[in-house]
């Protein structure tokens, strides 16, 4: 039995849902216009709120593009340590964390390619802190696809950095061409699955 939510996660999650909606329309507004042109007027003008609104939620412009950055970051961080905490052999592993990362993909649609696109607009530090989680993300991806080789289910004969950047570098590109209302995001993880050679199921 799930105990019912009280007022504050209820809270919690109503403001986790407008913060991710600004992060949304922020990412919008710097993609067609720029970090430097795209202004909070605009944001607030998306998501039907007040300037002051924004602020409250998340801060100033500079603030939104960190926080974006933060999102982007986490959500595939987030989603790649679950798989691994979840086990499996290196192949289910594999094709799990492809599952996850379309997820994210399709969560992040707008935030990643400004993330991006507006990288050298973010303070040192978080550029540095996202740059970091950026790469711990490829080695560990490259460590699965590494293994998978080993184990005969991905061509052992073939470099495996490009074979992990070719499997990442197909997925990233999604963001332009996704539509929902076409496909459903197991509907095309399963076809980066089998594009890649392995197992569009498991048991």
């Amino acid at each position: 039995m799930t105990a019912d939510k009280g007022p504050a996660a209820e809270v919690s999650e109503e403001w986790a849902r407008k913060r991710r909606q600004i992060l949304d329309a922020a990412a919008e507004v710097f993609f067609v216009h720029g970090f430097a042109r795209g202004t909070t007027k605009e944001i607030a003008a998306k998501v039907g709120m007040s300037q002051p609104s924004i602020y409250h939620y998340v801060g100033s412009k500079e603030d939104l593009m960190v926080e974006i950055a933060r999102q982007v970051s986490g959500d595939f961080t987030e989603r790649l340590d679950e798989v691994i905490r979840a086990g499996g052999s290196p192949l289910e592993q594999l094709c799990r964390v492809i599952d996850s990362f379309v997820e994210s993909l399709v969560l992040n649609q707008r935030t990643f390619p400004v993330y991006w696109k507006e990288y050298r607009s973010l303070p040192p530090d978080v550029a540095k802190e996202v740059s970091a989680a950026e790469r711990s993300y490829v080695q560990r991806f490259e460590d699965l696809v590494r293994h998978v080789q080993q184990a005969g289910h991905l061509p052992a004969d073939q470099p495996t950095r490009v074979v992990s950047e070719g499997i990442l570098g197909m997925m990233s590109w999604m963001h332009w061409w996704y539509r929902p209302e076409e496909f459903t995001p197991q509907q095309v993880a399963t076809a980066f699955r089998a594009l890649a050679g392995l197992p569009t199921e498991l048991p």
